[in-house]
């Protein structure tokens, strides 16, 4: 039995076990027409979470805001049994991180705009996050959407890297050059005043997924986006501390590769962290 500490919507509720320990718990209807206080009988639920922090909760409720259900409990069940088989230590973010990808990807395979990535092959240098991407996405490829591409394995495996309790870079890979990068920019958000909270945790994992993948698409041929350069200029206007933040973001980005940045990258970059402000 289950006592309701919050009804989230219909389907999900916060609530407390008999050892008064605080739990998210799914199942069809298994809220409707209950209130704070009100059991929940064992036998409705079909799934329970186990939310150690304040961040778990928080990370939960702000993804229930935007992706489905069933893409939020395959994704943790996922992480959570690869965690334990390979005895890998990872950090909190990455139930978000990795729970968004895969919505994404997944409305980029239905709308038909999914684009094959040209990651570097990691399953030499990272086989252990390999191997655990690969048994996540046949268990997504099962559970969510059969025609995933193959190609979401370096993807994933990027994820699980990033995330890693610990440091596992190589000074010669691709992937060092990414972590090494945003290491940069979180040191440059944190002169500006900008750290991680619970308050803007979504905002501020969103973008390290799009600076993550931005720096691992640099070298793909593309062009600059027009419409957001019309923007620029109301934007930096509009939002003056944001746009300086930004650019000096965007330098930093510029000098490390070593690429001739396209000027709606800025754009991008400052957007995200108007949000964050």
């Amino acid at each position: 039995m289950y006592r309701i500490v919050n009804i989230i919507n219909n389907n999900v509720a916060l609530v407390k076990n008999e050892k008064h320990e605080e739990l998210m718990v799914t199942g069809s209807g298994i809220a409707f027409q209950k209130r704070k206080g009100d059991l929940i009988i064992g036998s409705k639920v079909d799934k329970v979470f186990r939310l150690n922090t304040e961040e778990s909760k928080e990370n939960f409720l702000t993804l229930l805001k935007d992706v489905p259900l069933d893409f939020i409990t395959v994704t943790y069940d996922v992480i959570d049994a690869l965690v334990v088989k390979y005895e890998y230590s990872v950090q909190e973010y990455l139930y978000v991180t990795l729970t968004d990808h895969i919505y994404c990807s997944y409305h980029a395979v239905q709308k038909g705009t999914y684009q094959y990535s040209r990651l570097p092959d990691v399953s030499y240098e990272y086989p252990i996050e390999y191997a655990m991407a690969e048994e996540a996405l046949a268990i997504f490829k099962t559970k969510l959407l059969d025609s995933f591409p193959d190609d979401e394995v370096g993807r994933i495996a990027l994820h699980f890297i990033n995330a890693k309790g610990e440091d596992v870079s190589s000074p010669t890979s691709k992937i060092n050059r990414t972590k090494n990068i945003l290491e940069l920019v979180k040191e440059e958000l944190k002169e500006s005043q900008i750290e991680r909270t619970k308050e803007n945790s979504n905002f501020y994992d969103r973008f390290m997924v799009h600076l993550s993948y931005f720096l691992d698409y640099l070298d793909r041929s593309r062009d600059d986006n027009t419409s957001l350069l019309d923007m620029e200029s109301h934007i930096k206007n509009s939002y003056p501390k944001a746009y300086e933040i930004g650019t000096r973001i965007y330098e930093v980005i510029a000098t490390e590769t070593g690429v001739d940045l396209y000027r709606s990258e800025r754009v991008y970059i400052v957007l995200h962290i108007q949000r964050l402000l």
